[in-house]
């Protein structure tokens, strides 16, 4: 993955951990995480991965109301700007 496909930092770092956990090469901006081989469980699993990189909590249910990567994206900078952090934590 480009640094210029993403227009944020949590973007890229979110498509990372989407493409660990589908086993997929590639994941773009504007895909839907339910839509390229997401389901429960493994939305279950980018969750705990992204809370523990970006030091958060949040539940599957916001991924469910933000599926596309770049919404998701916003909703973590958005929960990291209201803890007063910035993601320090590195790939599972």
């Amino acid at each position: 993955m480009e640094d210029n496909e993403f227009s944020t930092p949590t973007e890229r770092r979110l498509a990372e951990i989407w493409a660990e956990v589908l086993r997929l090469d590639t994941v773009k901006r504007d895909q839907d995480f339910f839509e390229i081989g997401g389901d429960s469980l493994l939305a279950t699993t980018v969750v705990l991965e992204a809370c523990r990189v970006w030091d958060v909590k949040f539940t599957v249910r916001v991924l469910l109301a933000a599926p596309v990567l770049a919404e998701l994206a916003e909703r973590v900078d958005e929960l990291v700007a209201r803890a007063g952090q910035r993601p320090q934590r590195e790939a599972m």
